[in-house]
């Protein structure tokens, strides 16, 4: 697991490197999307690299202790209520993205590539959110599969506003280097990919809980709501939120 004080010195470090990661950003060809249902492709979090988690981790330092509070107490109902909930990305607020400009490259790149590589991604989830139910089975649980099932077509709705695009190739080859500059912290970034799963919304709560009561937490939540339809579990949890997770060391 990820200490409070690990969690700190890297944010510490990571801030050089920001400016690094944006620039790599830009790279990215400015985008439109005619999509009917704003926000919708926000129903869940992008994977990102450890960078992009710190730098989101950054940002919410900044704000107000009220902001954090709250954001906070979002992205550990999210974090405990996923799969059965979906609540959305937290920073998103009337179908707009609260930091937009500190978006991840997942959402950066969304729409971006071809749609033969699209279908295939959407597949990929769709087979692992068979494989989530499957575990919670194993657990004793069964889920509604209409909720763990849910997933969204790959988006075919976005364009380029300079009508230059890029390929898959060019889009991988960013994601490298955008994933390169997490070997500034090789040994948290294979913990928050094999511990955590890139989940940022885990790291969150395991920061906030401690690892153990964030698993054990979201199995009692999860259980509660399937097997009892209420939330007090939930409730309690998020009633004890602390700042001090968010606080600048």
């Amino acid at each position: 697991m990820i200490a409070i004080s690990e969690f700190n010195t890297a944010i510490n470090k990571a801030r050089p490197l920001l400016k690094s990661l944006q620039s790599l950003y830009q790279r990215l060809p400015e985008t439109r999307c005619q999509c009917e249902q704003t926000g919708v492709c926000c129903a869940f979090l992008p994977e990102m690299t450890w960078m992009e988690a710190l730098q989101w981790s950054g940002a919410i330092r900044q704000m107000s202790a009220n902001a954090r509070i709250g954001i906070l107490q979002k992205f550990l109902k999210f974090y405990l209520t996923n799969p059965i909930r979906h609540s959305g990305c937290p920073f998103l607020e009337n179908g707009a993205c609260y930091i937009y400009e500190l978006r991840p490259f997942a959402c950066r790149a969304y729409g971006l590539w071809s749609p033969e590589f699209g279908k295939v991604r959407t597949q990929n989830s769709r087979q692992d959110r068979k494989a989530l139910l499957q575990m919670w089975h194993k657990f004793g649980l069964e889920l509604p599969p209409e909720t763990v099932e849910f997933e969204i077509d790959y988006c075919d709705k976005v364009s380029c506003a300079t009508g230059k695009s890029m390929s898959d190739r060019q889009l991988m080859d960013l994601l490298q280097q955008i994933y390169g500059l997490d070997q500034a912290l090789p040994e948290l970034q294979t913990k928050f990919e094999a511990e955590y799963h890139s989940d940022f919304s885990f790291l969150t709560a395991s920061l906030a809980l401690g690892y153990r009561k964030a698993v054990l937490g979201k199995f009692a939540v999860i259980k509660e709501i399937v097997m009892q339809g209420t939330e007090e579990r939930l409730e309690q949890i998020l009633d004890k939120v602390s700042l001090e997770v968010l606080e600048s060391p």
